[in-house]
């Protein structure tokens, strides 16, 4: 049963969630990013780029669908595109994973930066 829970934790983690990028700073100056799912509360990775970021998120993101099952606890599904505004001097990327609905299953990001 386990594997069927991580099967559709893996088909679940693949919908269009948000996913918001914001750079930080280490305790040792050290820059780093930071990836959420804004549906998913506490489901967070991070990168030194972008893109590790991003990609740390996706697999976290399938264990964190997984538990959630494994409680039986209710998937939120993603949520309509909002824009997203950042305090003064924060740099945000917010991201949409949008699939296509027929034909191959490539993804197109849209991105949208706000900086100050």
């Amino acid at each position: 049963m386990s594997q069927n829970l991580r099967e559709k934790a893996e088909k679940l983690a693949h919908l269009p969630y948000t996913v918001e990028v914001a750079l930080d700073e280490t305790t040792r100056g050290q820059v780093v990013y930071l990836a959420r799912t804004i549906e998913l509360e506490g489901c967070m990775g991070q990168g030194e780029t972008i893109e590790e970021a991003i990609e740390d998120l996706r697999l976290a993101r399938i264990d964190y669908i997984q538990s959630l099952l494994e409680d039986g606890v209710t998937v939120p599904f993603p949520a309509p595109l909002t824009t997203t505004t950042g305090a003064a001097g924060s740099s945000i990327v917010t991201l949409s994973n949008r699939h296509k609905v027929r034909g191959s299953p490539s993804r197109l990001y849209e991105a949208s930066m706000i900086t100050s």
